[in-house]
């Protein structure tokens, strides 16, 4: 993540955190992040041949009924020609917002499919051993072969098939 994307991360956090409205503001950057994810708009917005001024309206035209706060952040980011930095930023608000809301966020991989219960106990057991509640987000990765991999910040629990049969090879080498 670049040191840019966390300053705008920062910033537009702490007027999140002062204004009382975590939820609320995540969601218009959010929304900010989608309208910046089409490849027309994006490229419109960076482009040189097009003045500033209509590049910059473009963008406050697509955000009609956003708030001032996201509209001036996106203003800025076309001014800047950092569009691009927008789905960093919302990854670091989030981070942000989760600590202070004293949430970790889990990676589950699994080779197929999990069900909501299996996915509740997991989650679970996750805030049983880090003292505090924990967000999941499932993935699927058929190459980890079965098993699955757990990823808590720094943290990573491995017990996928893939893992087992490695170092089952190595000693066996």
């Amino acid at each position: 993540m670049s040191s840019l994307a966390r300053r705008y991360g920062q910033a537009y956090f702490e007027l999140a955190r002062d204004a009382k409205d975590l939820d609320g503001w995540r969601n218009e950057l959010a929304g900010l992040v989608d309208v910046f994810a089409n490849p027309e708009v994006s490229q419109a917005a960076q482009n040189p041949k097009l003045p500033l001024s209509q590049r910059v309206r473009l963008a406050l035209d697509l955000l009609d009924g956003a708030s001032g706060q996201v509209r001036n952040l996106a203003r800025l980011l076309v001014e800047r020609r950092r569009t691009s930095l927008l789905p960093e930023i919302l990854a670091f608000y989030d981070k942000l917002a989760d600590r202070e809301s004293g949430i970790v966020r889990a990676e589950i991989i699994t080779a197929v499919p999990v069900g909501d219960r299996i996915q509740r106990e997991i989650m679970n057991t996750l805030s049983k051993r880090f003292g505090t509640s924990v967000r999941t987000e499932v993935r699927q990765d058929s190459s980890i072969l079965g098993g699955l991999v757990i990823r808590v910040g720094d943290h990573v629990i491995d017990d996928s098939v893939r893992t087992h049969l490695q170092q089952l090879q190595s000693a066996l080498t």
